[in-house]
């Protein structure tokens, strides 16, 4: 327990400041999706062949998706000059997050319908995010290189 303390108060921290969070979610992404696998398969109990593949899969593609969504908000996030962006992003982050696990142990499928809600919303905003950003600096290079 000391050590998943210790460990969360690193990443409480690294998560608040600009560009080094966006060096900590490069590294944790193969961090991530790994450790879910090893969950998943854990979790799984007795399954044997195709349960526990099955299982590491599921689990490894959900946390690479909303480690995306993660990594990709904040990589947006920091291209804004407003410097309490990284911070109140970090911080709803950690709410939200805390708001699923203490679903999890009291409405599972609520928490499942929220973490798919949150997730679908994530992929949307960076979607949005990234078009304004591309608006903004004048056009994408692929519309630049199809007028050419």
């Amino acid at each position: 327990m000391i050590a998943a303390a210790v460990l969360y108060a690193v990443e409480f921290v690294t998560d608040k400041i600009p560009y080094v969070d966006n060096l900590w979610d490069t590294v944790h992404t193969a961090i991530r999706p790994t450790i879910a696998a090893a969950l998943g398969v854990l979790l799984a109990g007795d399954a044997t062949g195709l349960e526990d593949a099955l299982a590491a899969v599921g689990s490894s593609a959900t946390a690479l998706a909303s480690h995306g969504v993660k990594a990709g908000l904040r990589a947006v996030i920091n291209l804004s000059p407003d410097p309490i962006s990284t911070a109140t992003a970090s911080l709803t982050e950690d709410l939200l997050v805390g708001t699923v696990i203490a679903l999890v142990v009291t409405h599972p499928w609520a928490a499942l319908a929220l973490s798919l809600t949150l997730l679908a919303l994530g992929l949307t905003l960076i979607a949005l995010l990234w078009r304004a950003i591309r608006a903004r600096s004048g056009g994408s290079s692929a519309r630049s290189w199809r007028s050419s």
